[in-house]
């Protein structure tokens, strides 16, 4: 009888302790696992950048426009940050890609912000905004 109880006791708390794994993976938010640029790091690259943001599951590429990209300290005839345009596209379902349009500047800091992003299983961008600053060294 004791060996019963004791079995069953170990079966139920595996059980338990199984569901609370399972239900805190689906908590968990989505991540950023990779960045090109890697944050806080410089590039040589002015030229036909290519910004890479890689995600820890499939996203839902309606949310590719929540992604900006500006330099810091910079500001335009009213004061506004300089942002730049481009053109974003999915790499595959986890990889986002931005080209800036035109040429960066030499030694200078720009940070691009991922302002929101949903994954194909409803999951929110844990911390959002994700900012992921680099910086341009000398090269022309």
């Amino acid at each position: 009888m004791k060996r019963v109880l004791v079995g069953m006791a170990v079966v139920i708390f595996g059980m338990v302790a199984l569901g609370l794994t399972v239900a805190g993976a689906e908590e968990k938010g989505v991540q950023i696992v990779k960045t090109y640029p890697e944050y806080g790091k410089s590039i040589p690259k002015l030229n036909d950048l290519v910004i890479e943001i890689v995600f820890d599951r499939p996203m839902d590429p309606a949310t590719q426009d929540e992604v900006s990209m500006d330099q810091r300290g910079a500001t335009d005839h009213n004061g506004d940050p300089i942002e730049f345009d481009g053109q974003y596209t999915w790499a595959n379902p986890t990889t986002l890609r931005f080209r800036p349009e035109g040429k960066l500047k030499p030694d200078s800091v720009y940070q691009v912000t991922v302002w929101s992003a949903k994954a194909k299983d409803g999951s929110d961008l844990e911390s959002a905004p994700y900012r992921l600053p680099f910086s341009t060294t000398g090269a022309k």
